[in-house]
């Protein structure tokens, strides 16, 4: 059996209409930019929240307090922030501004995607496995997040693409080179893929050992390996010695089936169930048909099982034996592996008509989900910073203060509305606040009660209390009402409340 390089350019193929003429990097490219567009569309909308306000926070520090940071916490995150630093300072940091590169991200990895499928399958099969791609929950996700994901996973893609150019055919030493090099960057990028060497191993190995293949050389493969290793090795250090930053993670993220088989790609139950159908089809086409023809999809369904598999059975058991909690959003990255299972198993069908409903089908369960992810209270529990920040700029001005509650975990103190819609805040004193998070080595500010800094409140006649938790204030508002304050009015927002108080005016003098 013949592993081809590009199926459709030996004219074994026919394929129709005038589209047909178009080169593979020209529908690449079309692909892209359609589903950088789908990505992008209303992703501004939700509601920033404490992931994200990490990522704004630690890109808008100065280098050195970059550095100092990511010395203590998050050096699993240093290049990311590095690459956000400098879009923020070309862009700014408003939410569509900082999750654009996201959404362009998702574009990449369809058009990768495509190419990637194209090099083993007709035309039909890599468009639907880019489109089924493209609107998945889980990719739809990525594009609403200020975070590294969308980009590790545009980057899996790319360096699995390269990976089969490799095994095709002789290449220049540089593209070597530059595989290595790709796939440390990749997991300075995001830990876990590293998880893309043992795949792109078994891929290897398993292709070296088939038919007509023997004669593949494993060494520049192992070179390449190797190096990347060495070149991964300190941010693997790193992420050993900070490993406690997470650590706190494990008893609510234990790995349960719907996390695995629904939350890691699909998010949604009947999606779910229709795409590991598909998966399943997938298996029983690939073993049943022997054809010369279904080589390329063999080498698909290699690739796809093994892209799925060993990352989600490395991550299970690192969840079973040390102190970290296992996430599904962690597993995104293997998203173009089941667009490449289920497209096998689309394509398959033996009618057109078939197909386009197939896909269709996958679209519109995927809707509901694509719009309820674009609405303004989606993100983590219903986050709604964005509208705390529009109350407080509603009933503040410039001098008034402001108190934070700071009893929930930090990631979700309503303070970081201050750090990621900052204009509604602008002018107000943070009275709260000790060190803001930019003089320390830590992500977030360092606060106190109002009770330990009330000497703050002389010349202040009205006070903001932001809070999250029911009871998360009551300190800092007995402390208000000693001082002088007395509760002016209070809005209640999606999981915050906003409580004004106003110093009560002094009696008359008699």
């Amino acid at each position: 059996m013949v592993m081809t390089g590009r199926a459709g350019r030996t004219g074994s193929y026919n394929e129709e209409s005038s589209i047909a003429q178009w080169s593979d990097g020209r529908v690449a490219v079309v692909i892209g930019v359609a589903s950088a567009l789908v990505a992008i569309a209303g992703s501004w909308i939700p509601s920033l929240w404490g992931d994200e306000a990490a990522s704004i926070m630690s890109a808008r520090r100065d280098w050195g307090s970059l550095w100092a940071l990511l010395g203590t916490v998050d050096a699993v995150h240093g290049l990311y922030y590095v690459v956000l630093h400098v879009w923020i300072e070309l862009v700014g940091a408003s939410p569509f501004a900082v999750r654009v590169p996201s959404g362009i991200a998702v574009g990449a990895a369809s058009a990768g995607l495509y190419l990637l499928v194209r090099r083993r399958a007709p035309r039909e099969p890599a468009v639907i496995a880019a489109a089924v791609f493209a609107v998945l929950p889980r990719v739809t996700f990525l594009a609403t997040e200020a975070r590294s994901l969308a980009l590790a996973t545009a980057a899996a893609v790319w360096l699995t693409l390269l990976l089969l150019r490799l095994l095709d055919a002789r290449m220049h030493r540089g593209w070597w080179w530059g595989y290595a090099l790709g796939l440390a960057l990749a997991v300075h990028l995001f830990l876990f893929l590293a998880l893309l060497i043992p795949v792109h191993a078994v891929v290897v190995l398993l292709d070296r050992g088939s038919g007509r293949r023997r004669g593949i050389r494993i060494r520049p493969f192992l070179l390449a390996w190797a190096g990347a290793a060495l070149l991964i090795a300190p941010i693997g250090v790193l992420a050993l010695t900070q490993r406690h930053q997470i650590a706190f993670r494990k008893p609510y993220r234990t790995v349960t089936a719907e996390g695995v088989l629904v939350d890691q790609w699909f998010m949604l139950e009947a999606l779910a169930l229709i795409a590991w159908a598909f998966i399943i089809v997938a298996v029983a086409v690939v073993v049943h048909r022997r054809e010369d023809a279904w080589h390329g999809n063999r080498q698909l369904l290699l690739l796809g099982g093994a892209w799925i598999v060993v990352p989600t059975a490395t991550l299970m058991l690192v969840a079973a034996v040390v102190s970290l909690g296992y996430t599904p959003r962690y597993l995104a990255f293997c998203a173009p592996a089941a667009a490449i299972v289920i497209a096998i198993a689309v394509a398959a069908l033996p009618r057109r008509w078939m197909r386009a409903v197939s896909v269709g089908v996958i679209a519109g369960l995927a809707i509901p989900v694509y719009l309820d992810q674009r609405t303004p209270y989606w993100k983590n529990g219903g986050t709604d910073w964005q509208a705390v920040a529009e109350v407080v700029s509603i009933h503040s001005r410039p001098g008034d203060g402001i108190v934070f509650d700071e009893s929930v975990r930090p990631s979700r103190r309503p303070r970081l509305a201050m750090h990621t819609y900052p204009n509604g805040f602008d002018g107000l004193v943070d009275l709260g606040l000790v060190r803001p998070y930019d003089e320390t080595d830590g992500l977030w500010d360092v606060a106190t009660p109002l009770a330990e800094v009330s000497h703050r409140l002389e010349g202040i006649d009205l006070v903001v209390v932001v809070s999250r938790s029911a009871d998360g204030v009551d300190a800092d508002i007995a402390t208000l009402r000693r001082e002088g304050f007395d509760l002016r009015e209070i809005v209640r927002l999606e999981s915050s409340v906003v409580l004004i108080y106003e110093r009560a005016l002094q009696p008359p003098m008699t």
